[in-house]
């Protein structure tokens, strides 16, 4: 039996207005849909009733790629559903390292959380971003803080993922730390629930952040030397006005 098709489609930070045509069309032309639970309840309608579906929980991802490749081989239409962008610490790169033939496989692109809880921020994400997850799950402790650092000494904007649990409670205060000792009381901000129900923003400065008001539902936003708070909103000058003044 001939290899089946496998799309790996990011669904966007939060209502169906925000996801790309193409990753809709995907799930509604897929026979067979697998995903973590939450995502696949956010887009139960699009998912077609003869579809064969497959959830599982949170840390069951290895399992929701293997399932994936079996349905492809079996010569389905598959459709892996992820949330946000579907390669940005999500499952896309896992599906490449575990197949056997990668021409069956689409990588369909969502918008990120960095990009959408900058557009609910004002305009942050002007100039170089860096971006980096707070979780030492996969990755060690001991390279984040090298990767802060790195941040610090290139003055990068910065949008940290996952930046506290309920068991992961310092990671988030040793950065806010270090860029305040390295750069200052830098403007910064927050999105919880990022376009979906009960989305909250705040903005202001490091030192005045809550970190009791952050968890895993929340996108920090950190500027770099040059990022001013107008009017409550986080703007980065790209250099346009420098360059080219203040008027026509």
């Amino acid at each position: 039996m001939p290899d089946g098709i496998l799309f790996v489609v990011g669904t966007g930070p939060g209502t169906e207005d925000f996801m790309a045509p193409a990753a809709g069309h995907a799930i509604a032309a897929a026979d067979y849909v697998c995903g973590y639970k939450p995502y696949l309840e956010q887009i139960e309608h699009l998912i077609p009733t003869t579809a064969q579906v497959f959830s599982n929980g949170m840390t069951g991802e290895k399992e929701r790629v293997e399932k994936a490749l079996a349905a492809m081989k079996q010569g389905r239409r598959v459709a892996l559903v992820c949330g946000g962008d579907a390669s940005l610490y999500s499952l896309a790169s896992l599906v490449f390292e575990l197949a056997g033939n990668t021409d069956a496989i689409e990588v369909i692109p969502g918008i990120t959380a960095a990009l959408a809880a900058s557009a609910r921020l004002g305009a942050p994400v002007a100039d170089d971003l860096a971006i980096i997850s707070m979780s030492n799950l996969l990755t060690p402790w001991e390279l984040i803080q090298k990767r802060i650092e790195a941040v610090n000494g290139g003055d990068f904007v910065c949008a940290i993922y996952n930046p506290r649990s309920t068991k992961r409670t310092t990671q988030l205060a040793h950065t806010v730390h270090r860029f305040m000792v390295e750069r200052g009381d830098l403007v910064c901000g927050y999105v919880r629930h990022c376009y979906r129900a009960g989305e909250s923003i705040w903005t202001g400065h490091l030192s005045r952040l809550d970190l009791e008001n952050i968890d895993m539902s929340t996108l920090v936003m950190v500027g770099n030397t040059r990022t001013i708070l107008k009017n409550g909103k986080l703007v980065t000058p790209r250099g346009y006005t420098a360059k080219y003044g203040e008027r026509p």
